[in-house]
């Protein structure tokens, strides 16, 4: 019997991005649920397996994003998401993802429509492990995705990359900018490139049609509810949960970590006249999904904020909402450092300053225009009120400092 079921394959789907576009995919089809089946490629995680971690990340914040009030309606997509979604375990550090051959019946059973590549690892330090493990997974592990591809049935496939791609480079970018000889930030910068190339020499090689997601710094959702909702604290969440790490060394009380005032005697270097592109994960997930849906023509898109937050007003903000004064800003890195700054400048500030001292970067999207207009979607601005709703979410968690172990002083890392 003919399969006419909607097929999309997702990996990544634990993370941050990856989780809202499978909770976009089934608000869009609501209606529509026995026509579509989805594929989510994962790896299991301590004592928990690529269902048993979908599960709890759907009961936890999946319904909260489908923003259902009817019983019925909820308890149907509750039985999707057991029935009608299809797990494969696969893990990316594995050869040919050690996927078992029932799992591969599966995915060969029928064409996929859209196979959504989004997992990866980042990590913007610069050590011999970290830059292993960032070749290991973000390379060798889209290669292993397309070799897996090549002996199936994909229609269309849609990488995600990183806007950060382009290194260094200021100033307007296109979405289809390439170039090895820029200089990158990090590793992780150059790994993101080097694998997109991998793909773009494959799909050339083997007619797949394929789409380029480059989206700039993700954050928690500003669309849907609950407003601020992330999973993960990298980028500049981690940034925050550094100067929380030193605060809760020099207070009493970690009860109120947030309410008991200090002072931090240091200079951070930034660019007054530039900022961070911030991107939230739902309007992301959203625009990703709108693309395919309307099977826009192009096939380089910048999934990022129409301006950039001005570090002068988010760095601010940062240290406010963990209740630190006395920083201030600097126009470059300091020479005669006092101990917290030799402290910030080897760890958190080796990470971000080379963000925070570029020039302007201005991501071009107007290959987007089309579709933002018929999908009627905008991307909320990061400004000052939105900024506060993403750190009081991620209050909530204390920046996920919580749950780190004793050797976890992660600045900038995750993997799905």
């Amino acid at each position: 019997m003919k399969n006419n079921k909607l097929r999309i394959a997702i990996t990544g789907a634990t993370g941050l991005l990856g989780r809202n576009l499978l909770f976009e995919i089934i608000k869009q089809n609501l209606s529509n649920l026995d026509n579509i089946e989805v594929l989510v490629l994962g790896r299991s995680k301590g004592n928990l397996t690529i269902e048993e971690r979908m599960h709890q990340i759907i009961v936890e914040d999946g319904i909260s994003y489908l923003s259902l009030n009817d019983k019925k309606i909820v308890k149907r997509v509750e039985e999707y998401y057991k029935n009608g979604i299809k797990y494969i375990h696969g893990d990316l550090d594995e050869e040919k993802l050690s996927i078992g051959e029932g799992d591969f019946k599966v995915l060969k059973n029928a064409p996929i429509d859209f196979f959504f590549h989004i997992a990866a690892f980042t990590d913007f330090r610069d050590t011999p492990n970290v830059v292993m493990a960032l070749k290991r997974t973000n390379i060798y592990g889209t290669q292993q995705i397309l070799d897996l591809i090549a002996t199936i049935n994909v229609k269309q496939l849609c990488y995600v990359s990183t806007a950060y791609a382009c290194g260094e480079k200021s100033g307007i970018i296109e979405p289809d900018y390439i170039d090895f000889n820029q200089t990158f930030r990090n590793p992780y910068e150059l790994t993101k490139l080097e694998a997109e190339i991998l793909v773009r020499n494959f799909t050339r090689r083997t007619g797949i049609r394929c789409r380029y997601f480059r989206p700039s710094t993700i954050c928690g959702r500003l669309i849907e509810q609950p407003l601020g909702a992330v999973n993960k604290f990298d980028v500049f969440y981690s940034w925050v949960a550094f100067f929380l790490r030193i605060k809760l060394k020099s207070i009493m009380s970690q009860k109120d970590k947030y309410i008991t005032p200090i002072k931090m005697d240091m200079r951070i270097c930034y660019n007054m006249k530039s900022g961070l592109n911030i991107v939230p994960a739902d309007y992301a997930a959203k625009i990703m999904y709108q693309v395919c849906l309307q099977d826009d023509s192009g096939e380089n898109y910048y999934l990022v904020n129409n301006n950039e937050t001005p570090h002068s007003l988010y760095v601010p903000l940062m240290l406010e909402t963990l209740n630190i004064g006395g920083a201030r800003h600097v126009d470059r890195v300091p020479d005669d450092m006092n101990i917290l700054e030799k402290l910030y400048y080897r760890t958190a500030g080796k990470v971000f300053t080379p963000y925070v001292t570029s020039e302007p970067m201005l991501f071009n999207t107007q290959n987007l225009t089309k579709v933002l207009s018929k999908s009627k979607i905008s991307c909320p601005p990061i400004d000052k009120m939105n900024f506060k709703i993403l750190m009081e979410y991620a209050k909530k968690s204390d920046f996920g400092i919580q749950n780190e172990d004793s050797s976890s002083s992660v600045l900038a890392r995750s993997v799905n």
